[in-house]
């Protein structure tokens, strides 16, 4: 259970921002989380103390901006507008974005502008979070040119964004909540061990898949692996990279910096031990998921 979704049980006036009206606003205190996600809190409902406690778990945010949620989008994803912005049939991706602070930038001349095609919508949702819908055309950046462009918008305006390139989909009649589980899966990358500049709905699935599992099933299938991991801290690290390499044991040595004689010394004693084969796609498959697993326990120890 996320931090905000414990205040919410705690107060029970508390909101997060889409089930907030913007004629509400004024009558609730508002904080990020670490995932840059909002809750409302209800100024009648919270003591000084209260208020004080809360500002050093979630950073004091201002009220969201009532002009951006009259987006045609905005009124769509989160308000009462019943209709899809493009027509049925339209192929599209929405791409959600996070800045670690507001950037600053001359009024209309939104940074992303000089990223996305013209036929692009960009839609802030704050200061700092918003979405690029993009259609599917010649046009369309790709994962590689999405993370050129958030290197290029560090070095250009100091500070970090976080993008979530969502699948394409063609507009259906529940094209909303496909959008919004999109979101919901971006709000979860804000967990990761390490959280990348760029991530995908593909990148996020070997998170979820673990997440479906009890503590039970999971020390059933991980528990010699575990024992491994605990024996050598090293070897999550080095399975992730080797599966990111595509098995490509040179490729993974020359990432890590060590030797390639070492690397695969390590890998075969991994085998001996465990019987997991990292030669087989579904032996360095079990071995990921594992090491996500691992991490996720030792940063919670």
């Amino acid at each position: 259970m996320s931090l905000i979704e414990k205040l919410i049980k705690q107060y029970p006036g508390a909101r997060k921002k889409e089930s907030v009206s913007p004629e509400e606003y004024e009558h609730f205190i508002w904080f990020n989380d670490s995932a840059s996600d909002l809750i409302a809190l209800p100024k009648k409902d919270l003591s000084k103390n209260e208020i004080e406690l809360i500002k050093m778990m979630l950073v004091p945010a201002a009220a969201p901006n009532r002009s951006l949620q009259n987006h045609q989008w905005n009124r769509f994803l989160f308000g009462t507008e019943p209709v899809c912005p493009l027509p049925i049939g339209t192929p599209f991706r929405v791409i959600f974005f996070s800045f670690d602070k507001v950037p600053e930038y001359a009024e209309g001349e939104h940074p992303l502008k000089f990223v996305f095609s013209e036929e692009s919508v960009i839609v802030p949702r704050d200061e700092l979070n918003g979405y690029v819908v993009e259609l599917q055309t010649q046009n369309t950046l790709s994962f590689e040119e999405v993370s050129s462009a958030s290197q290029a918008l560090e070095t250009d305006l100091g500070v970090n964004i976080h993008f979530f390139v969502g699948s394409f989909h063609e507009v259906h009649r529940e094209i909303k909540e496909v959008l919004l589980l999109e979101l919901d899966w971006f709000n979860e990358t804000a967990r990761l061990e390490k959280r990348q500049p760029v991530v995908s709905t593909h990148s996020i699935f070997p998170y979820l898949i673990i997440d479906r599992f009890t503590e039970f099933e999971l020390n059933a299938q991980f528990e010699v692996i575990f024992k491994a991991f605990e024996a050598d801290p090293e070897l999550p690290v080095i399975i992730r990279t080797l599966a990111e390499n595509l098995a490509n044991v040179s490729s993974t040595a020359k990432k890590l910096y060590l030797h390639r004689n070492s690397l695969q010394y390590r890998l075969d004693r991994f085998t001996e031990k465990t019987g997991v084969d990292l030669k087989s796609f579904h032996g360095i498959q079990t071995a990921y998921l594992a090491g996500i697993k691992w991490n996720e326990w030792i940063r919670n120890r």
